[in-house]
Order: C-alpha cells, then sequence, then structure tokens
C-alpha cells in the first residue's frame, strides 16, 4: 500500500481554522452540544417545567421558599473526647501486659496524635478489650492492688466517653459530614449516584458499633474501605437537596396551573392549542422527565432515611439541640419542616391539581409517583 503523503493537523490547529472561517457554525454545534447535555439534567427539566407551565398560561409566580437543613458546624454536632487518663497508664508498669503497653505506646507516637475519627474509635474500642485482658492477668500474678485499682477507673472513665466516639466516628469532620454538607447539588437523573455504597457503609456501622470482637469483617482496614465508598460521591446532600427542589418545583407548578383553572375552564375553552400545550408540559417534562426521578428520589430516600434511623439507635444523643433537630428534619417524615414531609405535600398538591385539569379534559390520569409505598 502506498503511504500518504498528506500532514495531518493538530486538533487545536484545525479548531482555530474553523473558528475563524465559520465561527457561526462552531458556535452553534456547540450550542446543540452543550443543549443536548443539559435536556437530560434535572437542573433543566425541573427548571423548564415550571417556565413552560407559566407561558402557556400567562401566569408568573415566585418559587416558594422551602428551607434546606443546613448542617450544623463542627463544635455543634462533635463530642468532646479529651484523653484525661493516657498518663494514669503510662505512669503504670504494664510490661505483664504487653498488648495494653504497645498500645499506650502507639499513642504516644507522632502518628497516634493525630488519628482520624476511625482510628481513634478502633483504638479505643481495642483498649476497652485490653485493659479488661490486664486488669485478669494481675489479678492473676500480682499483689499490686494499686496497679489494679487504677487500671479499673481508667476503665470506667473509657466506657463511660466511649458513646460519644462512636458518635464522632460517624458525625465529626468524617466521611459523612462531608456527604451531609454539600448541598446545592441535585442527584443526577442517570447513572451511579453514590446510593449503594453509602447504605452499604451505613448498614457495616450498625453492626459494627455492636460489635465486640474486633475480629474480620470488623477491622480498622474493613471500616476505611467502607468509608471511602462515603468519600467517592455527595450523594446524601444531594439526596435531601434534591428532595426539597422536587417539593418547590411541584408546589410552583401546581400554583401556576391552580391559578389559570381558577380564571376559567381550560376545556371547554375557545383556544384548544392552550389545552395541548398544558397536556404536552404535562407528558414531556412532567411524566416522562420529572416522574422517574421524583419516583427515584422518594424510594432512595425512604430507605436511606431507614437506614440512617437505625444507625442512630446504636448512637447516643447528639451533643447539641441544634445537631438533634438536624437530623430529625432528615430523616422524619412526620417533622413538618422536613424537606420529606414538604415533598410527601407537594405531591399531593400536585396531583390534585393536575386531576383538575385532566378530568375536565377527558385526558387519562398518570400522576402515580411508583414510590414504593
Amino acid at each position: 500500500m502506498k503511504a500518504s503523503n498528506t500532514t495531518s493537523l493538530p486538533e487545536d490547529l484545525v479548531i482555530k481554522i474553523i473558528a475563524d472561517r465559520f465561527p457561526t457554525l462552531l458556535f452553534v454545534s456547540a450550542l446543540m452540544l452543550s443543549g443536548c447535555s443539559d435536556h437530560a439534567s434535572p437542573e433543566y427539566f425541573l427548571e423548564e417545567y415550571t417556565h413552560r407551565l407559566s407561558r402557556v398560561t400567562g401566569i408568573d409566580t415566585p418559587e416558594p421558599d422551602i428551607p434546606i437543613p443546613a448542617l450544623p458546624p463542627l463544635r455543634q454536632r462533635a463530642y468532646p473526647v479529651p484523653d484525661i487518663r493516657m498518663k494514669a497508664l503510662e505512669a503504670l508498669d504494664l510490661l505483664k501486659c504487653p498488648g495494653l503497653s504497645q498500645a499506650v505506646a502507639y499513642r504516644n507516637s507522632s502518628l497516634g496524635k493525630q488519628m482520624l475519627p476511625s482510628q481513634h474509635y478502633f483504638y479505643e474500642k481495642t483498649l476497652l478489650s485490653l485493659i479488661p485482658q490486664c486488669i485478669d492477668s494481675l489479678q492473676q500474678t500480682d499483689q499490686n492492688q494499686e496497679a489494679i485499682a487504677r487500671l479499673q477507673e481508667v476503665l470506667s472513665e473509657k466506657q463511660a466517653s466511649f458513646p460519644g466516639i462512636e458518635w464522632n466516628l460517624v458525625f465529626a469532620n468524617t466521611e459523612f459530614g462531608r456527604q451531609l454538607g454539600s448541598q446545592g447539588r441535585l442527584l443526577p437523573a442517570n447513572g451511579r449516584t453514590g446510593f449503594q455504597g453509602t447504605r452499604e457503609t451505613l448498614n457495616y456501622l450498625t453492626r459494627l458499633l455492636p460489635d465486640k470482637t474486633l475480629a474480620p469483617p470488623f477491622t480498622l482496614t474493613n471500616l476505611e474501605s467502607h468509608l471511602q465508598q462515603v468519600s467517592a460521591s455527595w450523594y446524601l446532600g444531594e439526596l435531601i437537596y434534591s428532595a426539597a427542589v422536587l417539593g418547590r418545583t411541584l408546589n410552583q407548578a401546581a400554583d401556576i396551573l391552580d391559578r389559570r383553572l381558577q380564571q376559567r375552564p381550560v376545556c371547554p375553552a375557545a383556544d384548544p392549542a392552550e389545552e395541548e400545550r398544558l397536556h404536552n408540559v404535562f407528558r414531556l417534562f412532567y411524566r416522562e422527565k420529572i416522574q422517574p426521578y421524583l419516583a427515584r428520589v422518594h424510594q432512595e430516600g425512604l430507605i436511606i432515611r431507614n437506614d440512617f434511623k437505625r444507625l442512630l439507635s446504636y448512637l447516643p444523643a447528639a451533643p447539641e439541640d441544634e445537631t438533634q433537630r438536624y437530623l430529625s428534619l432528615i430523616t422524619e417524615e412526620s417533622d413538618i419542616s422536613s424537606p420529606w414531609y414538604q415533598l410527601e405535600q407537594s405531591i399531593k398538591y400536585h396531583t390534585t391539581v393536575w386531576a383538575k385539569f385532566l378530568d375536565q379534559c377527558g385526558k387519562a390520569p398518570a400522576l402515580q409517583t411508583n414510590q414504593g409505598k
């Protein structure tokens, strides 16, 4: 085969030539490509839904104000857990308890002084196992009652502070804290969202907290592997934000249509085109785009909230009332200020108003949300 003498141009030079000679063509092509991407996003079809309804009806309403729960600052959601008894352990002769002696030495090392919440949790949980073992060993072989008494005192204080350490594992400066603080993003309509990894970690923690064995799969390595799944996404924050935005969108859409129906009947009407345009907006935006997205957010929200509440049952109460209030808002559908309660109310309102239109115009209703209830 004869080799070609044609020299290919660099890609950036080709783009520059097209831009110089056909600037309009390049602009239109870029706009079309970005448009295809945007039209599949929840940001687009949720906003466009209310805009189209407003355009068809000639009615404009302000967006309802639905506050989104904000994660309290770290100082309100973390338990202070001072290591006040380490000096007592350092002062003891622990040669007969090598495991405990090594743990104390590690805590005083540079790495031990900079432990992450997950590492601190496992370290303290290990101490709760090693200290009783040391006490048993000393009681059998040593008459040093003072050392035994001091170990028992340390054990009592460690047991009292451990629930705060368990809480901090989840809610201090951790992967879950970063997820919950990631507001302002909607869950994508398609693809992976972090739901599965987040749920697996919640269920792993629910099994880990009551476990006393420190044996596989309940190891530090395994815990950190699960936490990495949480750090790989912004799922919880996106889920809560999506529920709030969906509720606001459905309320605004229902407000627009309700005001239009109160003015005069749509069917029969002098302008049949209005009926057709309204039904097209309903079909193209709500039924084909928003309804499947709503069903996904609603179903995943129900599952995640149940998982979260099960985990909370193994933890102490929040260190501050503001944090306890926040947890109620993101987990309880019965809380009237919760985005989940607001979403339920907006679904009912939206369904009722569209049913009036569909009944009036003889259209088959198709408003089910497939909520999994």
